[in-house]
């Protein structure tokens, strides 16, 4: 899977969450636009608490609909199922082990919008996640960390699924 640095990876799921949040933040435009007009209503805008923060919230709102629109022509779908295991990949899973000692973590490879590091999916663009892409079996990464460098040795790769 070629993998570009403007796509974003998305599954299926993925890009179906991200449609269902635009149009929910679309519906909220009306309702956005009534609680600024009613703030309005309460005299002086300089001294007005709730027409600012009825103005900052329909910022927040715009903001959001304008990132999420941003990112849909972007993205690039993909299967953890149908993942190329001959290195790593969005959508392979991979497990590493820390160089000097025994403990092993496995990562499932994923875009920035399923990124979910409780539950072992690592976002392509994470320091980790961008180490690992295109590296195969056996071969060693350094990952720079706030506590310092850690090397971890590729032990195997998977479907994400």
């Amino acid at each position: 899977m070629e993998q570009t640095t403007n796509a974003i990876y998305v599954t299926a799921q993925g890009k179906k969450m991200l449609e269902t949040r635009l149009a929910d933040l679309i519906s909220h435009r009306e309702e956005a636009a009534t609680r600024i007009r009613e703030a309005r209503e309460f005299g002086d805008l300089r001294e007005n608490a709730e027409y600012a923060a009825a103005r900052e919230a329909q910022s927040n709102l715009e903001d959001e609909i304008h990132a999420i629109q941003h990112k849909l022509p972007l993205l690039k779908l993909f299967s953890y199922a149908k993942a190329d295991t001959s290195s790593v990949h969005v959508g392979t899973r991979v497990k590493i082990e820390q160089v000097g000692s025994k403990k092993t973590q496995e990562w499932i490879i994923t875009g920035v919008v399923e990124n979910d590091p409780a539950n072992f999916y690592i976002s392509n663009e994470a320091p980790l996640g961008k180490a690992l892409l295109g590296k195969k079996v056996g071969d060693v990464v350094e990952i720079h960390t706030p506590a310092g460098k850690t090397k971890y040795k590729i032990i195997k790769i998977s479907a994400g699924a």
